[in-house]
């Protein structure tokens, strides 16, 4: 059976997740494919944002409320599709540069904008993709592989914000990257050096790398 929208937008997170995790490589690929995926065989182009369900086959007949396409919003319980779906690509594009993923998360989200306020929380995740939308993105690099880069990490994911993405990397990943992180973490002063550090980037830019808790926290409150 042929998945739907929600199956591609979640599984895409989960591989960038697993990605941001161990740092592999496969992982990012595999959001990216997905997220392709999803838009060849869900995205309207003429209308903008995200059907639920392929089109129709030639000579594929379907029964009840599989006859229909529809561009869900409603949270009900789960993350409704579309919302998950721009929070995806604004993801991505965080992290390969690609205005056209920005631009489809925009579109997606303005599709709903006349409509969304009736739905109450039942659209929360959507005012999170929104909140994604309007704050640039930050990505706090753990690079290390001991003790002092589980501690980084931990202070690094104690703090809440839509926005933040905590990323664990071993030094001898550092020449595989995703194209934003690839200009500027392999650049940085010191990397031959030994120890755990972490380093806070967002866009094109990073700030200096810190090695402490302390400085890790100060690094962030800028950024964040």
């Amino acid at each position: 059976m042929a998945g739907v929208l929600e199956d591609y937008v979640f599984l895409g997170h989960a591989a960038l997740d697993a990605w941001e995790l161990t740092g592999e490589m496969r992982y990012y690929t595999a959001a990216e494919a997905i997220m392709e995926s999803a838009l060849v065989k869900f995205y309207d182009p003429v209308g903008c944002a995200f059907f639920d369900t392929e089109s129709v086959a030639e000579g594929e007949t379907r029964l009840g409320a599989l006859v229909t396409r529809r561009k869900p919003l409603q949270d009900s319980p789960t993350p409704a599709g579309n919302s998950v779906g721009a929070a995806l690509l604004l993801r991505l594009e965080a992290l390969n540069g690609r205005e056209d993923y920005a631009v489809k998360a925009l579109e997606t989200l303005e599709t709903f904008a006349g409509v969304v306020e009736h739905f109450g929380l039942y659209a929360a995740s959507y005012g999170l993709a929104l909140q994604r939308m309007v704050l640039r993105s930050v990505e706090i690099c753990v690079i290390g592989d001991d003790a002092a880069a589980r501690r980084l990490e931990a202070v690094a994911l104690a703090r809440y914000a839509v926005n933040k993405s905590v990323i664990r990397l071993r030094r001898d990943q550092l020449g595989a990257l995703p194209p934003a992180l690839a200009e500027t973490l392999p650049h940085l002063p010191g990397l031959g050096g030994e120890g755990s550090f972490a380093v806070v980037c967002s866009g094109r830019g990073c700030l200096p790398p810190v090695s402490t808790a302390d400085e890790l926290i100060e690094a962030m409150n800028k950024a964040l």
